[in-house]
């Protein structure tokens, strides 16, 4: 028989702990939206108080489920309880476990547009920084046809400008990379799964004639290439090219440019082309690596990719390194909440964390009264030193950490202590069934 929350507040809560060591995060039970949802419209509702939210608790609890029942659950909250948690995280204080917290609520392609906006900011204010390109490069690449629509009409709806005209404004459209970045964005990638031996024969042959300078390619050529052929095909004339003539792709690339980045983004591009698994890989430890770590490119990849192709990254993650991603993430990363998310996603729940680290967290709200204010700011988990980013490092800026849409609220019912709307149990039932929705991969 299944459980159900009592409108006592203290009994909800003293519940908790039971549901969540191994049942909710063990992925063992069904899945229900109800009990969830009106679980953390309790946690929510201390925003109404002071406009805090319990980050931590919020993050750990989403991450016990993928993608889309993390959507049945923020839509839920929204037509059932009108809370906007999308909305509610943004106003948080900037930390690196609000970025996590919000990329755990919104669509992965959101979370690119995001980080794509932040790092254009980053880079008209520090121009010289080759990594801020690469990374530019490295959310486009994930993208096919289809996403970059999206992305597109995502990043316009948020930041109202077009995101063309914003790759112009902060760096040189007529630059190699500008062309390059915006020739993506167009999204015409041949995306057939095929290959022409002879077409490829052809190209490999005119890019050796580029080092005998019998050839008139030059670096437009070379990006149409890169953004117009199909992986399949550009990897055939790569391996071609190496074959034929003795000489690795690479060393191509760096006659054809004379600028590191753009020697080094035409490199990577080869690198995902080849060994799209090795590519992330190679990034997950370079921010892994990084001192202040690199939250950002961690939260990008790991929930960004998980219902796509997180598996077969954290496979090559152990071929490369003989260590296990989950391994690396619970002897690196130093904020609890994030280190919990990234283990339940990465294992799909099928590792937790120590019993002593699942009651430190619980066990705080089972001695907590309701009044009691266990979301208060000066709370250890959202205080700015307790996240290992930098100021500058956390590259949201003021207008974009508060950017949504929507309102936070809607004018409530109050009834019992606890606001709610009158909904019928069959209207919230085809809620569900609405929003379990596929993205298409």
């Amino acid at each position: 028989m299944k459980k159900t929350f009592d409108s006592n507040w203290n009994k909800s809560e003293q519940h908790l702990p039971q549901k969540f060591s191994e049942p909710l995060f063990g992925h063992s039970i069904e899945f229900d939206y109800k009990r969830d949802i009106k679980c953390l419209s309790k946690v929510l509702q201390n925003y109404n108080i002071n406009h805090t939210l319990d980050l931590d608790f919020i993050l750990r609890f989403l991450s016990s489920y993928k993608y889309e029942k993390r959507m049945i659950l923020v839509h839920g909250l929204e037509y059932e309880y009108d809370y906007k948690i999308i909305k509610m995280i943004c106003e948080q204080p900037e930390s690196s476990i609000r970025l996590c917290t919000l990329a755990m609520v919104i669509d992965p392609i959101e979370l690119y547009v995001r980080d794509f906006y932040d790092l254009l900011i980053s880079k008209q204010t520090d121009e010289n920084n080759c990594d801020i390109l690469r990374k530019l490069l490295e959310i486009l690449l994930a993208l096919n046809n289809y996403d970059i629509q999206k992305f597109k009409e995502i990043y316009e709806n948020l930041f109202k400008n077009s995101l063309e005209n914003d790759i112009e404004l902060i760096h040189d459209k007529k630059s190699i990379m500008s062309k390059l970045l915006i020739q993506l964005l167009e999204g015409k990638r041949c995306e057939v799964n095929a290959h022409s031996i002879s077409v490829a024969k052809t190209i490999a042959g005119q890019l050796y004639e580029v080092r005998q300078g019998t050839s008139d390619i030059d670096s437009d050529t070379y990006t149409q290439l890169f953004t117009r052929d199909s992986f399949s095909q550009l990897a055939a004339i790569f391996d071609i090219y190496e074959d034929k003539y003795g000489q690795s792709i690479q060393e191509a690339i760096e006659h054809q440019f004379k600028n590191e980045i753009e020697i080094k983004c035409f490199q990577d591009m080869v690198e995902y082309i080849r060994l799209p698994n090795n590519y992330y890989s190679k990034i997950l430890r370079q921010a892994l690596d990084e001192i202040p770590i690199d939250y950002k490119t961690l939260i990008r990849i790991i929930i960004g990719h998980q219902s796509k192709d997180l598996d077969e990254i954290k496979l090559e993650y152990s071929k490369i390194y003989d260590e296990t991603l989950d391994k690396t993430i619970e002897d690196c990363i130093d904020i609890p909440g994030i280190k919990h998310a990234f283990i339940m996603i990465i294992t799909s729940g099928k590792k937790l964390l120590s019993s002593h680290c699942e009651r430190a967290i619980f066990g705080r709200r089972n001695h907590s009264s309701p009044t009691n204010s266990r979301l208060s700011p000066t709370n250890s988990r959202l205080s700015p030193t307790n996240s290992r980013l930098s100021p500058t490092n956390s590259r949201l800026s003021p207008t974009n950490s508060r950017l949504s849409p929507t309102n936070s609220r809607l004018s409530p019912i109050i009834m019992g202590g606890m606001e709610i709307k009158h909904r019928s149990q069959e209207a919230i039932d085809k809620l569900a069934h609405i929003l379990k929705i596929k993205r298409p991969h």
